[in-house]
């Protein structure tokens, strides 16, 4: 096994453009807008050459911190609790993946999560603690009209109502946009409180955009101009995963929410999409709810965490 520390972008993106099973988050644009936006977090990705030529690649960062005594880096694939884990051209055998496993396990890292990809998933030993995780995905077909009969009555019902309201979506254009977008995501995290859970700071929305890259798209509710609700989604190959959204409480019973992802859909089922993922959900009901009222089916898989042990005399 050929061990590439630190491969070239154009590598790294010809396994990602080789490999069905990629996301958006195992690209090289998306940790270089890691690294922008969170100084802390630097590149570590690794890829790896098996006899026979196929290739794969660990997308990594190494977040840097300190304790007591000395300065302490966290390895993760990948940073913000996304999709990372081994990702290759064609399926690995176990003798490949345990070979991965060991040149990781037998470097300087000493501290390394890896969130598993849903759809390549490879067990790691059990040095390994692993954690239960799950998503929902939503098969695409190519005939649209077809697809939609398998939502929930009660979701067209309320994507119809969407429109008698006169809510209307549209792609984002602008850094304005991106602007709008995220002040009026401020407003909706006051809908959770502390249980609102992570929150990304502006130039992270703003890193996003800047990248031009066409698989990053925001998707904008509005009513009588007003921003009410929005979805920034990332394509790769494949795949729509949606990353990011949110509805304003008070435009609720204008379920512009529902009215995006029949867009989303739709076009997704126009441009050839097979998949979307409506990204791994914390355990509140009603989102569990609206994404099994779309026809999506919950997927598992897993998060795992390694520690070397320290041995003190």
């Amino acid at each position: 096994m050929q061990v590439l520390p630190l491969p070239s972008f154009e590598h790294w993106e010809e396994v990602v453009r080789n490999s069905p099973q990629a996301t958006f988050f195992h690209t090289p644009t998306w940790v270089r807008v890691i690294e922008k936006t969170y100084p802390r977090y630097k590149n570590a990705t690794v890829g790896f050459i098996f006899e026979g030529g196929t290739r794969a690649i660990l997308p990594l960062v190494a977040e840097e911190g300190h304790g007591a005594l000395f300065k302490k880096v966290k390895h993760k694939s990948l940073a913000l609790g996304v999709y990372g884990g081994i990702l290759a051209e064609k399926r690995l055998a176990p003798e490949q993946v345990g070979a991965i496993v060991e040149y990781l396990t037998t470097t300087d890292i000493s501290d390394l999560r890896v969130v598993e990809n849903p759809f390549e998933q490879y067990a790691l030993p059990a040095t390994f603690v692993a954690k239960p995780m799950f998503t929902h995905l939503l098969a695409l077909e190519a005939d649209f009209e077809k697809l939609i009969t398998q939502i929930s009555r009660g979701r067209i019902r309320n994507m119809r109502e969407a429109e008698r309201r006169g809510v209307t979506v549209r792609l984002a254009a602008s850094v304005e946009d991106y602007e709008r977008y995220y002040r009026t995501y401020q407003e909706s995290l006051k809908r959770w409180g502390e249980e609102a859970g992570t929150t990304y700071p502006w130039e992270l929305f703003l890193h996003l955009f800047e990248t031009r890259n066409p698989g990053i798209k925001l998707w904008l509710a509005e009513k009588e101009k007003e921003i009410i609700a929005g979805v920034l989604a990332l394509y790769c190959n494949s795949t729509i995963l949606l990353w990011h959204g949110y509805t304003l409480p008070a435009y609720d019973d204008c379920y512009p929410s529902s009215l995006l992802h029949r867009e989303m859909i739709r076009e997704g089922c126009v441009q050839g999409y097979r998949t979307y993922d409506l990204n791994p959900s914390v355990e509140r009901g009603g989102v569990v709810q609206f994404k099994e009222s779309l026809a999506a089916k919950r997927l598992d898989f897993k998060a795992y965490h390694w520690k070397k042990k320290r041995w003190l005399r």
